[in-house]
């Protein structure tokens, strides 16, 4: 057994305690409200008809899960499924008890002090896909109640989220519900649940490193299916931690595949939050990345505790979600000359806004960040038009002390009327 894994090694305890966490029985509660809303009088709401307005949303999935049933309906486990689960899930973004009204001011003023809990209703599986095939009966059916909840969104793109490692498959459909609501439940979400496991061990030795690169092609999949079966004007991909493994192997792949093209797949924005991925793999990824998609987003941190301590214990050099990777990734970018990649660097300009935003979960914890996610998600507008300010690196983008200002100006011109 390697030193770093004998039992009382300290800096293994702390890797788990403090960088990531260790397993336990998971509640979720609602993401702190983003400055975009608590800043201003905007309201994501306020178009919705009133058989939107309640408490629970629909979300849609696929997953390599495996299905394991239990007396209290379907439930998706930990093992790798050969074939990929297409359905949809009930998420009630508060207390199943508790008013629109309730929901609604809460969303819109939540610092976070206050836990809103998140719980997953009822998961309607409607199809499989094995790794052969590209549609059939049942699948289409599937798409089918896409392109229905499509035919009467304001923004009629697809959003797909690939989450992170030691999570299960309620925690890919509640975020995925999450960010749509936030962004006035105006696109379709789908979650993508790969099978990664529930503690940092499985991470830490390998094995959800391995899974997460098994997962590329089903993402791939998964991609090619909803452009070909459905009426999305664009398919978005928001990818976190390891996912950011998942979804640039995938995207990769696609590249390569002769069968499709860009124009096909109609991949929108591609967002890598505090992604988990060895620099030098995600640089050899970046440049077919860019090729299948319209605009790539990038951010990093100079805090992010769960990298730094991944880069110490798992080796492979920094990840690309770390600050320390900023240089080499703006030189890649200028000699490929990548016109649609842009780095957030969520570090710089702390000085003057008399604050940093770190941590592992920055990207929507921070009302900050979030903020820049939600906008970024709902119209995939450049940095500049979200209201952030450049760096002196071209390509990077950063928080100025007058954000706020700067977000809400921004979504007030962009979404004018909608929002």
């Amino acid at each position: 057994m390697p030193a770093s894994l004998k039992t009382g090694n300290l800096p293994l305890v702390l890797f788990c305690l403090l960088a990531i966490g260790c397993s336990h029985e998971r509640k979720y509660s609602l993401m702190p409200t983003p400055v975009l809303f608590t800043h201003s009088k905007l309201d994501p709401f306020a178009h919705l008809t009133e058989n939107h307005k309640t408490p629970d949303t629909q979300v849609f999935y696929a997953t390599t899960r495996s299905r394991q049933d239990d007396k209290n309906g379907i439930k998706y486990g930990n093992s790798f499924s050969s074939d990929l689960h297409l359905g949809t899930a009930d998420a009630f973004l508060a207390d199943p008890s508790d008013t629109w009204i309730k929901l609604r001011d809460t969303t819109l003023t939540n610092t976070g002090e206050t836990p809103v809990p998140l719980t997953l209703g009822k998961i309607e599986e409607l199809a499989t896909l094995t790794s052969s095939e590209d549609n059939n009966p049942s699948a289409e059916a599937f798409a089918q109640k896409i392109n229905a909840q499509l035919a009467t969104a304001l923004d009629k793109e697809i959003m797909i989220y690939v989450h992170g490692t030691k999570v299960d498959f309620e925690n890919s459909a509640l975020l995925t519900a999450e960010i749509d609501h936030f962004a006035g439940r105006d696109f379709v979400g789908v979650a993508f649940a790969w099978p990664s496991h529930q503690n940092i061990f499985s991470y830490f030795l390998g094995e959800d490193v391995k899974r997460a690169r098994h997962s590329g092609e089903p993402l791939k999949q998964l991609i090619k299916f909803l452009a070909k079966n459905t009426r999305a004007e664009k398919i978005n991909i928001l990818s976190y931690s390891a996912g950011g493994r998942v979804t640039s192997k995938a995207l990769e792949s696609l590249h390569s595949d002769s069968s499709s093209s860009k124009k096909q797949n109609r991949i929108g924005t591609v967002v890598f939050a505090a992604a988990d991925v060895e620099l030098d793999s995600f640089l050899n990824r970046l440049e077919p990345i860019s090729k299948v998609s319209e605009h790539v987003v990038i951010t990093m941190s100079d805090a992010d505790n769960a990298l730094i301590a991944g880069e110490r214990f798992m080796g492979g050099g920094s990840r690309a979600g770390e600050e320390k990777s900023l240089q080499a990734e703006v030189d890649f970018i200028e000699k490929k000359h990548l016109k649609n990649v842009e780095i957030i660097d969520v570090s710089a300009g702390r000085e003057l806004r008399g604050f940093d935003i770190t941590g592992h979960h920055y990207w929507y914890r921070h009302p900050w960040m979030s903020s820049d996610i939600v906008l970024t998600m709902r119209t995939g507008l450049t940095a500049a038009q979200r209201g952030l300010s450049p760096s002196e690196m071209g390509g990077v983008w950063y928080f100025s002390a007058d954000y706020p200002n700067k977000v809400t100006e921004a979504a007030t011109k962009h979404l004018s009327g909608q929002w």
